[in-house]
């Protein structure tokens, strides 16, 4: 088993669903948390492949990808949080491109605005636009599949994405943005519920 070290911020964000996964497949890893300042001067020193976490290092191959990185933990894990059936694959991909892609683009923004009133404002047109739209499609995909999860039956790193981000919404953590912004969304808030109550993912959220 090779070594790894995830570095993240000290904060769930994207690196919650790796860590999780990688608990659930039973894998060691070091979880390297750091400061904005030391952030800052891994990304100017070079240590950060594009310049962004989460980050990877496998032995000595630094890897980043949100997507690309979930897809290697759940491979270590013998497969059991991805698919082997093409279309529910495709399903599982399509939906952690419209979080990790798709959402967390149009989120930005607002994150690095400092007028309280602006950023309100850029959190509203958020929900009313790319959350109503990326929820929508989720709901669609899981509809499609039969739920309760994106790939039916069957836990995946999709759903600890999706459930994560829900939790996140719920907890009004994100200013201007609430569980009331997902409420028209019954089959992806069922997912959520679903997968934070799996005990696997309870027992990983644990560590």
């Amino acid at each position: 088993m090779p070594q790894l070290t995830l570095t993240y911020f000290d904060a769930p964000g994207r690196a919650e669903p790796i860590r999780v996964a990688l608990r659930m497949a039973g894998v060691a890893f070091e979880d390297r948390r750091l400061s904005f300042p030391e952030f800052g001067a891994a990304k100017a020193g070079g240590e950060l492949p594009l310049g962004q976490v989460p980050m990877l290092q496998v032995d000595d191959l630094p890897v980043v990808q949100t997507g690309a990185i979930l897809r290697y933990a759940a491979a270590l894990g013998g497969g059991a949080l991805y698919p082997s059936d093409p279309l529910q694959a495709l399903r599982v991909d399509s939906a952690l491109a419209t979080i990790n892609d798709t959402l967390s683009h149009a989120l930005a923004p607002s994150l690095f605005e400092r007028d309280p009133e602006v950023k309100l404002q850029m959190r509203a047109d958020f929900a009313a636009g790319p959350l109503v739209r990326a929820y929508g499609y989720i709901e669609g995909l899981i509809a499609a599949s039969g739920g309760p999860f994106v790939a039916g039956a069957s836990l995946s790193i999709a759903d600890l994405v999706v459930a994560l981000q829900v939790e996140q919404l719920r907890s009004g953590s994100l200013d201007g943005l609430t569980a009331d912004h997902i409420a028209a969304f019954p089959r992806v808030l069922a997912l959520a519920d679903a997968c934070l109550a799996d005990p696997r993912v309870v027992a990983a959220r644990q560590v």
